[in-house]
């Protein structure tokens, strides 16, 4: 058996992956600078984290499905966290937002999910 440290760490390192991924695109996007990029995407990964454990949970049963579940839900709430930040611009948002999800999910789960 795994111990629970192995699998918190794996989680870490995953969080940290899609961070990076996501603030790039923030940057590409011009979202902000790169401090607000980041920030902005810490905030939104933190709101959308109980979305990635179903997605895991999920991903186990369901499949593939679980995957295009789990972007559009990412989308909505990083989407909206994104607007809460920058009220000016909702739809920008919500596009920044799915497009920073699509990068992270095509660069880092989907080639994941595929292996496993």
């Amino acid at each position: 058996m795994v111990p629970i440290i192995l699998y918190l760490s794996a989680l870490l390192i995953v969080f940290l992956l899609i961070l990076l991924v996501e603030t790039v695109v923030l940057q590409l996007m011009r979202w902000d600078d790169f401090r607000g990029a980041i920030r902005a995407a810490l905030l939104m990964n933190l709101a959308s984290l109980p979305v990635l454990v179903i997605l895991v949970v999920l991903a186990t049963r369901f499949g593939f499905y679980s995957l295009l579940v789990g972007l559009i839900l990412n989308t909505i709430v990083e989407g909206y966290v994104l607007t809460r930040l920058r009220r000016e611009a909702p739809v920008y948002n919500f596009t920044v937002a799915f497009l920073a999800n699509l990068a992270s999910y095509l660069i880092l789960l989907l080639p994941a999910f595929i292996y496993s």
